[in-house]
């Protein structure tokens, strides 16, 4: 070994979770200029000598949880390492910066993007409608479903899809809907609730879908701003509602439609939620209520969101700073809870092998991913200043366990890797910076999906648009 005032080489070891990988753990002596390329060429070196054949790949590699972007060299004189000490290295799939496809605008803020159903995107809106776009042909008109209501339309906070032809929306007035899908049309479509679910007493903040392989059965979990979250069980086969009765509607006194659409919600509202559990509980109780002749009162910081992870695993986060675990086969038990002084505005469930469980974005601008695994640490990681203001929006990457995607305040989407959280992978442009045109005034991101293949990556907001990035190799 040279003496660390004059090294020209420096001892690694090189370790990786990749499958068909993995090379022998042992020290190699590489010269300190090195940087990403030339490590990279490597592995493939020392793959395709044990393998006879290999395509090369492209890899990054992660040092002490950090990107490695500098030589060898650099990276031992920024952390005042001596070139005797034997480096570790992880080398993971090399992921290319996903660029702007397509850009379309939006008749309002987008509160919800939903992007697995191949070649389609659904979204939810504040103006009451669920548009279903094209990926192919983004700036063509989508397909609205317009509902039908009595009174007022409510504001729209989420959709998901629910079964082919069928999805689940929540709403700020507190009810779960499931609706039919057209196959056909174009355009506005006016459309009616098939199925209401009513138990929230507040807006809903999110909705989630899990299927647990049978066809027959879907399981909805939603969550309010008073702390209450449910899990439905239904048929992902909603029937639709006669096109005479669509009809009919527009021909009655505004009397007769109100009373016609509260006897449909009446008869709806016969589903009733599976398992009720309450992520922050109400000062006083609905027995309490019922007995002083009052409502219940939500707790303090009572506002929710719940994801599945599994079929019978949901999570939820609220904005007193708890993030609590549920086993559904024990009927809604509480298995793991961590608490901090974070306002958690959405999370997401991490895929097994992810390193994490959970990840969340919050108020302060920070991202914390949880695993409730570990008995000793509040959260596995803490990503402080991730964005430049509130993180309204986390998504895992459904065909990356490693990699998710956040959205902020500030207008940002950043695209993360679990294993090196100290900086993001990419950092994507706005479509108005991309396109030169004014920097938008309303630029919060409070929609964001991956595709199913975990290439593409859709969001919308604040700026009433909705813009599809695309990856070269991302969730290869």
């Amino acid at each position: 070994m040279q003496d660390s005032t004059d090294a020209s080489a420096v001892p690694i070891r090189l370790r990786t979770s990749l499958p068909g990988c993995s090379i022998p753990y042992v020290p190699y002596m590489v010269p300190v200029a090195w940087r990403r390329a030339q490590l990279s060429t490597l592995v493939n070196k020392v793959l395709a000598a044990a393998a006879g054949e290999h395509k090369p790949l492209p890899f990054d590699f992660i040092a002490d949880g950090e990107l490695l972007r500098t030589s060898l060299d650099e990276y031992i004189a920024h952390k005042g390492l001596s070139h005797e000490t034997t480096i570790e290295l992880e080398y993971i799939r090399s992921t290319l910066p996903p660029t702007l496809l397509d850009s379309a605008a939006h008749d309002d803020w987008v509160s919800s993007a939903d992007a697995r159903r191949d070649g389609k995107v659904m979204t939810a809106s504040f103006d009451g409608n669920v548009r279903i776009y094209r990926t192919d042909a983004l700036s063509e008109v989508p397909l609205t479903l317009e509902p039908v209501y009595a009174g007022v339309r409510p504001s729209l906070t989420v959709a998901r899809w629910l079964g082919q032809e069928s999805v689940v929306t929540g709403s700020m007035d507190g009810i779960v809907s499931c609706w039919h899908v057209p196959q056909d049309g174009e355009g506005s479509v006016p459309v009616m609730r098939a199925r209401d679910m009513r138990f929230h007493t507040a807006p809903v903040s999110s909705v989630d879908v899990a299927t647990d392989g049978d066809a027959q059965s879907v399981q909805v979990v939603s969550a309010a701003w008073n702390g209450a979250v449910a899990v439905w069980d239904v048929s992902p086969n909603v029937d639709a509602v006669p096109e005479s009765s669509v009809k009919r509607r527009k021909t009655k006194s505004r009397a007769e439609v109100r009373e016609e659409a509260d006897s449909a919600a009446a008869a709806a509202a016969s589903i009733e939620p599976r398992v009720v559990l309450h992520h922050v509980a109400p000062t006083i109780s609905a027995q309490a209520a019922s007995a002083l002749g009052t409502s219940v009162t939500p707790g303090t910081n009572a506002k929710t969101v719940a994801v599945f992870g599994g079929a019978d695993r949901v999570w939820s986060a609220a904005w007193d700073g708890t993030v609590k675990a549920w086993d559904l086969g024990a009927g809604g038990a509480l298995v793991g809870q961590r608490s901090s002084d974070k306002v958690h505005l959405a999370i997401d469930a991490l895929a097994p092998g992810a390193g994490a469980e959970l990840v969340a974005g919050n108020m302060d601008h920070s991202i914390a991913l949880f695993d409730l695994r570990d008995q000793v640490s509040a959260a596995a990681v803490s990503i402080s200043n991730a964005h430049g203001a509130a993180v309204g929006a986390v998504r895992a990457n459904p065909a990356v366990a490693q990699l998710f995607a956040s959205g902020g305040y500030d207008g940002r989407l950043k695209v993360w890797d679990v294993r090196s959280p100290k900086q993001p992978l990419f950092a994507l442009a706005q479509p108005s910076a991309t396109t030169g045109d004014a920097p938008a005034k309303r630029t919060k991101v409070l929609a964001l999906d991956w595709s199913a293949d975990g290439r593409n990556i859709v969001a919308g907001g604040e700026d009433c648009r909705i813009s599809i990035y695309q990856g070269a190799s991302t969730g290869m």
